[in-house]
């Protein structure tokens, strides 16, 4: 279970290191003050993924990274990486759905949902309430894969999101999401 858990964290972290700024032979751009604004400060690099130590816990409980916390339900698992910088937390479901939650300090409500309403295949399926959290949601194929979107709305909107990416979910009615999606919380 471990093992899958970092597959996922890896490749999350390597799809975020997408675009930064290098060439395809990973030469550095001549222009070093780009390539570092590019990349955000809470990354974790490449060569230290593999010490990451990643915990999975069984619910109930909390687990917490850098800027939020999830209140882990019964029965559920919480996975988070022991590292102060991480910003990124997974829960799997009883019944085997994976949600993604990371932080993302710069993005704007607005932006994120209009971003996510212009990918192909997409359903919008309107902003909605878990508990105190309220998201835009969104029903669609991410890699082949029946994903259900969600991007939580911090404060006025205007500081950072929280993007959830639920694995094996392919109906916005699961019951699997209300269950989750109101435990998160800013700390």
């Amino acid at each position: 279970m471990k093992k899958f858990f970092l597959l996922i964290a890896t490749v999350t972290m390597l799809t975020a290191c997408n675009g930064n700024g290098n060439t395809s032979d990973n030469k550095p751009s001549s222009d070093s003050t780009a390539q570092t604004t590019e990349q955000p400060a809470t990354e974790i690099p490449e060569e230290e993924i593999e010490e990451i130590e990643i915990t999975v816990m069984k619910g109930p409980g909390t687990i917490e990274c850098k800027n939020f916390t999830i209140d882990v339900p019964q029965d559920w698992e919480g996975q988070y990486v022991q590292d102060p910088r991480s910003i990124k937390l997974s829960v799997k479901a009883p019944s085997d759905e994976i949600f993604d939650f990371i932080y993302h300090e710069q993005s704007n409500f607005t932006q994120e949902k209009q971003l996510m309403m212009e990918r192909d295949g997409m359903q919008d399926l309107g902003e909605k309430t878990f508990g105190n959290n309220t998201y835009a949601t969104f029903l669609g194929k991410q890699d082949a894969v029946d994903t259900y979107i969600a991007i939580m709305k911090i404060g006025d909107g205007n500081s950072g999101t929280i993007k959830v990416s639920a694995f094996n979910v392919n109906t916005a009615d699961n019951k699997m999401i209300p269950a989750i999606l109101g435990n998160v919380k800013m700390k």
